[in-house]
């Protein structure tokens, strides 16, 4: 069982279904023969290590109200779109894609493969245009695209410049999907606006690929030509990841390591399936949580600027963001104030909802990431620029009350809690019995943060002790949540990325994720990028991709 922010049961090796139980203790229970055949396969990063201090709920709750809220803290070295890029790409690592047709025949070996966490952009191609035709336009090479609504910015409302949705043939499926809910392989995709709009730009990136195949001299059958594109398309991805993503992200030192030398913690032989460790997905890599703004210059119809001249329907909040996607929201506008009660209310009331996306919401990518180097027509007034915030230990105050359709949420009790992030990713860690930061530096051979790094941090949140005093203190000073210590480790020693603890378990588990890939730059170790500006140079970036993908025209990254 998952729900978008997250899983709330997870199929750990050697363990079992780590879940809560009845008593609302966590628990591992052995798994049915199902289960065991077709569950996504987590791990631990250390066999064995785990934590069997349980911090308390009060400890958690209190810590959580630490974490949200003040100005926080930008990050001029990165742009905004990285955040929902990374967003992206844990969905692409963790899309559970063993669901069974009830009464075909099970594939056992294809199972095992098709739930181990891999970088070939599942998320994005399904299981192709063979089995899942309902992704991809009638050629069985193009992905489906979708047009958004005509209203203030014509040049958007083209096809491409939204996900594809289902329409009224949504009515027809098993269960019924509404009209607005996105065509795609992976709704979480579509859970928020900017995570869709990055999810499209791989459609086109797609398309374009075909394209050009189809432009050479000996194509070959549709099927040839798919599966050209795939193989083209994942493994620039991952050049893109290693090159770009993960460098901005973890300490470049520790990548560097990782990609030159191999792993040496984590599945280190690669020798057999592989799995994702619980310390990755329940704590180190939910550090993009951290660099989520308030609000975004989105567009010229959606900033700062039209917010204050013209009222709340003008707003580029986070919480817009929510309501134009078609999981979290309707598709449709409102002059409420965002993220309001009233807000919320009308958001989850099933009402004044949409088909599509209306057109003066597509993204202003120039906002988004640096596409300078293209030229004038590529960059923003640098008041318009988004940089992403630091990645610290402060979580910016929407995030205190998510949508509850953002995670799965409707009849869950004690539901005011549940809708902060930073609690259920707290909660979620204790569930899955997670290593503390400590236990994990000791594992890892990393020097560990004092006591007075784990309180006052460096330019984060300080712990006041109001807040924390005596045995809650103690507690966390000596048994420190993962997810929180991996964000103290970036503000003390990281400059803002992953270092230490944080930086191993990601870049371990990119590489190991890589090298389980069908098409990997890990094992294709001759392969060199060929597509975008920067290709002579053997460069490309996410800039690249998106220059590539949108024909290298400005008024395409930017259509307002």
């Amino acid at each position: 069982m998952s729900s978008r922010h997250g899983r709330e049961a997870f199929f750990i090796v050697g363990e079992g279904m780590r879940q809560i139980g009845s008593d609302g203790r966590p628990e591992s229970v052995a798994p049915s023969s199902l289960q065991d055949t077709t569950e996504f396969r987590f791990s631990r990063f250390v066999p064995g290590l785990r934590n069997e201090r349980e911090n308390s709920t009060n400890v958690l709750a209190k810590l959580a109200v630490a974490m949200v809220g003040g100005a926080g803290r930008t990050d001029p070295t990165l742009p905004a779109g990285y955040t929902y890029l990374g967003q992206f790409v844990d969905h692409d690592m963790t899309l559970d894609k063993a669901e069974l047709d009830l009464g075909q025949p099970v594939d056992i070996p294809g199972l095992l493969s098709q739930r181990s966490p891999t970088l070939d952009l599942d998320s994005l191609y399904g299981k192709g245009p063979r089995e899942q035709p309902q992704w991809y336009e009638d050629d069985g090479m193009h992905l489906r695209r979708g047009t958004p609504l005509n209203f203030e910015s014509p040049k958007a409302a083209k096809p491409g410049f939204d996900l594809p949705r289902w329409g009224a043939q949504g009515a027809g499926q098993t269960p019924a999907l509404a009209p607005r809910r996105a065509r795609i392989p992976d709704a979480r995709n579509d859970e928020n606006l900017a995570v869709a709009q990055v999810h499209a730009a791989f459609i086109r990136f797609h398309n374009c690929v075909v394209d050009d195949i189809l432009a050479g001299a000996t194509p070959g059958s549709p099927q040839e030509v798919f599966d050209r594109a795939r193989g083209i398309v994942t493994r620039h991805y991952q050049w893109m990841l290693r090159t770009d993503y993960l460098p901005r992200m973890v300490d470049p030192a520790v990548v560097d390591a990782v990609f030159s030398q191999g792993r040496r913690f984590f599945e280190r032989h690669g020798e057999r399936d592989a799995t994702m460790p619980v310390e990755f997905s329940g704590a180190a890599f939910r550090l993009g949580h951290s660099m989520i703004r308030t609000a975004y210059n989105w567009n010229k119809h959606f900033n700062a600027a039209t917010a204050q001249a013209q009222g709340p329907i003008r707003s580029g909040h986070l919480f817009r963001l929510f309501r134009f996607s078609g999981t979290s929201g309707t598709l449709a506008p409102t002059d409420l104030p965002p993220g309001s009660a009233a807000d919320l209310a009308d958001l989850e009331s099933g009402n004044n909802v949409g088909d599509v996306l209306p057109a003066n919401w597509v993204a202003d990518f120039t906002r988004l990431f640096d596409l300078r180097r293209f030229g004038p027509a590529f960059t923003p007034a640098p008041s318009d620029m988004n940089f992403a915030m630091a990645i610290d230990t402060q979580i910016v105050d929407p995030l205190k009350s998510l949508p509850i359709a953002s995670f799965g949420g409707v009849g869950e009790p004690d539901l005011a809690l549940k809708r902060s992030l930073a609690f259920r990713n707290l909660a979620r860690g204790r569930m899955l019995g997670l290593p503390s930061g400590q236990q994990l530096a000791y594992a890892l051979q990393v020097a560990p943060l004092t006591a007075s790094q784990i309180i006052n941090g460096k330019g984060g949140v300080e712990i006041p002790d109001s807040l924390f005093a005596g045995a809650d203190r103690l507690q966390l000073e000596t048994n420190t949540p993962l997810w929180f210590y991996v964000l103290r480790e970036a503000e003390i020693g990281g400059k803002n990325r992953l270092s230490g603890v944080g930086a191993i378990i990601v870049a371990e588990t990119f590489h190991r994720a890589m090298q389980a890939s069908t098409h990997s730059v890990v094992n294709d170790t001759a392969f060199r990028p060929t597509l975008g500006p920067g290709a002579s140079q053997g460069r490309f970036d996410m800039a690249d991709l998106l220059h590539y993908a949108f024909e290298g025209k400005a008024d395409m990254l930017n259509p307002h």
